[in-house]
């Protein structure tokens, strides 16, 4: 999408309009004081996706294309039909199957989710959305019965799923009898008293509902009762005009822009305010980590392990490279490697094991450590326009110099034969306890 120019008239770009966001509303998304309520229009129903909604397909199946029907009026008299309830979940399941299996439909039923989760502020999502993406692409753990709930200070990021998840199908709010239990379960259950709980602490966002959704009209007459008794004000995030007229005259304030496109603003004021990373981060750390796995791949061929034991120590140390750079990439959707603040004191935190380690003489864990620091802290500024910024590849113990090649390290460990000798000794002790040294790989687990 970054190939998009700005005037572009696709479906992808079109949307993104840079509305002015109210410095106000993104201090308090930064402190973490935010709640987003989502709906269909920033996952699967979106008509960036597919070009029939999940309504007008119900609709066909029973003739009732021309019927101005609710969504839950629809489902009801779909469900009328012999194993019409089994039927419609099927349907559901379909739907997300032919999505899932599309790379290209299921990035723009993502795109939504992939942003937020790197947002790491964003702790509370509410959805009434049945699909999995917000526990697939921003680590959210789902809270949908109200035994859940038990488990609600365990998760470090909660989506509370009001109208059912499609891992439980019996969870699914579809129909309108579904919904009046809902209604019920929301005013009486304690999944309704959460819901409450967090009205009353935190502003609310509308994003992917139309005003004339049945969810949002639900929905808002709930918060509107919790925000008229604490004079707390609700936003809402469209990119239609004549929608964000009907949102304003309801009570709400409105932001012109695609949701997806929001949060990427957000974010990009809170780079501005250097806590938190752009996303390029991840580009950037993906290459580097690709470059090492490929030089890492090698270092057996350059090298006769009984020839150079210090050898150990640079492949310990790769190993440490690449799994720090590995970790980033795989939890980048929660957000924790987003955090500058964070990435700070977890490098201190490595440096004073680093430390215990180099007392205990276990020279193995120092350099692998050492490692992992360097792709924490590439990371941590890889976003910063430098040349110079690189990892070097090779690491030896009494190296007063940064390793970047082969040549470097090769150089270094021929001039300066046992450099550091206890080092050295360790690393010779252990390839004369196995019985073929030279053709073993060495690598460090990623565990201390």
């Amino acid at each position: 999408m970054d190939s998009h120019e700005r005037n572009c008239d696709c479906v992808i770009c079109k949307s993104k309009v840079d509305a002015q966001l109210p410095k106000s509303l993104v201090d308090e998304i930064l402190s973490g004081k935010v709640t987003f309520f989502t709906g269909a229009g920033i996952s699967t129903e979106s008509p960036k996706v597919l070009n029939i909604n999940f309504y007008q397909e119900v609709a066909r199946e029973i003739n009732a294309s021309d019927k101005d029907w609710s969504f839950p009026k629809l489902m009801q008299e779909f469900c009328k039909q012999p194993n019409g309830r089994i039927r419609l979940l099927q349907m559901i399941r379909s739907r997300f199957r032919t999505i899932d299996s599309f790379p290209e439909l299921q990035n723009m039923a993502t795109s939504f989710h992939k942003e937020l989760g790197t947002l790491f502020p964003i702790k509370n999502i509410v959805t009434t959305n049945w699909d999995t993406y917000f526990e697939d692409y921003t680590h959210a753990t789902p809270f949908v019965l109200d035994s859940d709930l038990a488990f609600w200070e365990v998760a470090e990021r909660r989506v509370l799923k009001i109208h059912g998840s499609i891992d439980n199908l019996s969870t699914i709010v579809a129909t309108e009898d579904d919904y009046s239990k809902c209604a019920q379960r929301l005013n009486e259950k304690l999944i309704g008293g959460m819901l409450k709980t967090i009205l009353a602490t935190q502003t609310v966002i509308f994003i992917g509902y139309s005003m004339r959704d049945r969810d949002f009209q639900d929905l808002y007459n709930l918060v509107k009762t919790q925000m008229d008794l604490l004079h707390r004000q609700a936003y809402v995030v469209t990119p239609f005009e004549e929608e964000a007229k009907r949102f304003e005259k309801a009570g709400l304030i409105p932001i012109l822009t695609d949701g997806t496109y929001f949060l990427e603003l957000v974010k990009n004021e809170a780079v501005k305010l250097d806590h938190f990373l752009p996303d390029s981060s991840y580009v950037f750390s993906s290459y580097m980590l690709k470059d090492f796995e490929a030089e890492h791949s090698n270092i057996n061929k350059n090298v006769c392990n009984t020839e150079c034991p210090e050898i150990i120590y640079s492949a310990c140390y790769q190993d440490g490279v690449i799994h720090a750079l590995q970790r980033i990439q795989k939890n980048k959707y929660s957000g924790e490697y987003s955090h500058s603040c964070r990435l700070v004191a977890l490098i201190e935190q490595y440096e004073k094991i680093q430390s215990d380690k180099r007392k205990e003489k276990n020279y193995s864990g120092v350099a692998y450590i050492e490692g992992y620091i360097r792709g924490l802290i590439y990371h941590l500024s890889n976003f910063v326009e430098d040349d110079e910024l690189r990892i070097p590849k090779y690491f030896a113990f009494g190296a007063k110099n940064d390793l970047y090649t082969f040549e470097d390290f090769n150089a270094f460990v021929n001039s300066n034969p046992q450099a550091h000798k206890t080092s050295f000794k360790k690393a010779k002790k252990y390839l004369d306890s196995l019985n073929d040294p030279d053709n073993i790989v060495i690598h460090h687990p990623p565990w201390l």
